[in-house]
This record gives C-alpha cells, sequence and structure tokens, in this order.
C-alpha cells in the first residue's frame, strides 16, 4: 500500500507519472537480498543510466548528518563533482565486498576505468538491524550481479533489497518512494527508512491518534534524481533541502544515528565521450525544485512504511505500520486546512 491509496499525500506539488524516482527518464533500480540462517538482509541498486550505455558523467551533490558518512569514493565525488557508477545501499559489513563487485563491473566495462565508465565505484553504508558478522559471511558479489540485473523502472518498496533489514519509529522500516513535478523538471527520490523516533505525516504527529512503539537507534538514506540543470555545487544544496523533508517526517532525530542524501541529475555529458551542452540554473529557478525533494523524501519514507510487512529481523519482531484511525483523523486535517 502508498500513501495515495489512502486518499492522502504531502505537500502541494504533483508526482510524476508512477511516483517514483523512476520517473526521472533513465533511472533504474533493482534489488537483491542476503540471505543466511539467522539474517534478513539485502541490498539496494540505483543505475542514473542503463547498463547498455558505456560512458556517461554525471554531477552529483552531497549532504550528511554530524559530518561523517559512509560512503566509498567520497573524496573523488568532492572533488570533481560527477560520477559515473551505480549507486548501491548496503548494511556497512557488506560495503568492502561489493565495493571489489562494482570495480570488477567497471573493469568490465572498461579495462582503462575511468570517470566516465564506472569510477569511483559508489557503495553507502546503512545500518540496519542485522548481526554485522553474519552480514560480512554472507555477502557476495552474486548479489551485486542479481541487483544490476534485476533493475528496471519497477519500483519494489517495503521488504525490498536495503529495506529488508531496517527498523522506523519502532516498526518494520524498508526503501520508498516518490517523485514531484516542479515546472517542466521532475525530481525523484528513494529513501532507506531506518531510525526516527516520532513519525509525523505533513506536519501531524501520528501519535495524535494512534500509538507507536520506541524504535531503536537506526540509519537512513536517500538518493535523489532529478532532469533539472543542476551543477555539482548546487545538487550539494538540494540534497540539504531533501534531508529537510527526512526532519520534517521524524527519520531524522535522536533515534537515527546517521544519515545521508545524495542528489545527481541525468543532465551531464550524453555517452560515448559525447559531450552535450548543459544550460544551469539560476537562483530564482532553485526554491520550488528544493521543495519538491523535501517533499518528495517525505511522502517516500510513508511509502516505505507502509509497503513493509512484518518481520523478524536481528532477533525483534517487527510489526508494520497499518493504515487506521490515523489514516482518517489526517485527511479531516487536512481537509480543514484546505488542502
Amino acid at each position: 500500500m502508498r500513501l495515495r491509496e489512502l486518499g492522502l499525500a504531502v505537500g502541494v506539488l504533483p508526482p510524476g507519472p508512477a511516483n517514483s524516482i523512476a520517473d526521472v527518464e533513465g533511472v533504474l533500480v533493482g534489488h537483491a537480498g542476503i540471505d543466511g540462517e539467522g539474517l534478513y538482509a539485502g541490498i539496494s541498486a540505483i543505475l542514473p543510466y542503463p547498463l547498455e550505455i558505456k560512458e556517461r558523467r554525471l554531477p552529483i551533490g552531497h549532504w550528511t548528518t554530524d559530518g561523517g558518512s559512509p560512503l566509498t569514493g567520497l573524496q573523488v565525488l568532492e572533488d570533481f563533482g560527477s560520477f559515473s557508477s551505480p549507486i548501491l545501499l548496503a548494511p556497512p559489513a557488506a560495503v568492502g565486498k561489493l565495493y571489489e563487485g562494482l570495480l570488477g563491473y567497471g573493469l568490465g566495462r572498461d579495462p582503462d576505468l575511468d570517470l566516465e565508465t564506472g569510477w569511483p565505484p559508489l557503495v553507502l553504508g546503512v545500518g540496519d538491524l542485522n548481526p554485522p558478522a553474519l552480514v560480512y559471511r554472507a555477502a557476495a558479489e552474486a548479489q551485486l550481479r542479481a541487483a544490476l540485473r534485476t533493475a528496471g523502472a519497477q519500483v519494489r518498496e517495503g521488504n525490498a533489497g536495503i529495506g529488508r533489514g531496517l527498523g522506523a519509529f519502532g516498526l518494520k522500516g524498508g526503501v520508498g518512494t516518490s517523485s514531484r513535478r516542479s515546472g517542466e523538471y521532475l525530481v525523484g527520490v528513494l529513501v532507506a527508512a531506518g531510525g526516527g523516533s516520532r513519525l509525523w505525516a505533513d506536519g501531524y504527529p501520528l501519535d495524535l491518534w494512534t500509538s507507536l512503539p520506541q524504535g531503536k537507534p537506526g540509519s537512513c538514506a536517500a538518493v535523489l534524481a532529478t532532469d533539472a540543470p543542476f551543477l555539482p555545487h548546487q545538487l550539494d544544496r538540494l540534497a540539504v533541502r531533501t534531508g529537510l523533508g527526512l526532519t520534517k517526517v521524524g527519520l531524522l532525530d535522536s533515534a537515527t544515528r546517521q544519515g545521508t542524501v545524495l542528489a545527481f541529475s541525468i543532465r551531464g555529458p550524453a555517452g560515448e565521450g559525447v559531450a552535450l551542452p548543459t544550460p544551469t540554473l539560476d537562483e530564482e529557478g532553485l526554491p520550488a525544485l528544493f521543495g519538491a525533494g523535501a517533499e518528495a523524501a517525505e511522502e517516500a519514507v510513508l511509502n516505505a512504511l507502509l509497503a513493509a510487512g512484518p518481520a523478524q529481523v536481528g532477533g525483534a519482531v517487527l510489526e508494520a505500520l497499518q493504515p487506521g484511525a490515523w489514516a482518517e483523523a489526517l485527511r479531516r486535517a487536512q481537509q480543514e486546512r484546505g488542502w
């Protein structure tokens, strides 16, 4: 179930056709499980362009809470403001093996492995509830290949990929996505929702209408894609504003150890070494797109919780968020304020 299936929404901007990060042209998402005794874990891959394109370098920005980021290739990303690798979301104990796998993937596409063909590999660690030692033993390159092979425009939410091992707001967390259109441009966000202690929806705390259990500390991450012609330093600012959407829904609070946002634009060099002119946005065009990122991030978290199913992770039994009295109460509250 998704938020809009309940007759609810976040914000005022319209969503894209599928209300998904894959509404942005060429962006694909794939998931794979990390299975083993006592494990319920997985990884998610965001492809910024289809695998058959050999060369493409795109602008990217970054923001993280507390100034530290569990992201490989961060220094190269910050120095050049660009990337060409798929973005992997993985439990921290799996990052090393998947980095090796993504490096091999890049070398398979281009033995010289340069900034247009897969360097640096981007693997973002997202802390989940699984025992790290078990994740480390079970993680393998085959899971990376499965995530890349199955990547498509239909984005599975809830207990998919990295979402399998996440707990949020004392409930089963997961993966969620949403998009917004602002003028001629699209912004899409995928969120790995973990952590958080008090859940909010469109400015209303859900504990006004329902009782939620207290959650364990966790981590979250968001990846934003857009077809707007942002420059890297503007994408840094877009990542910060997207983090405000995670804050508004309650995901970035004292129960969240780590939060990271990556924001990239598909408007970069076109591929096969051919660079297309990329007009830039002036300052007047930025605020509406900043708002689009925040709205999409907030709704993506709620979609993640509604799509997730109950599961046992790391010895904890996590129940799913059920649409109940809170949904009807929120609908009435939105109607009263003229939504």
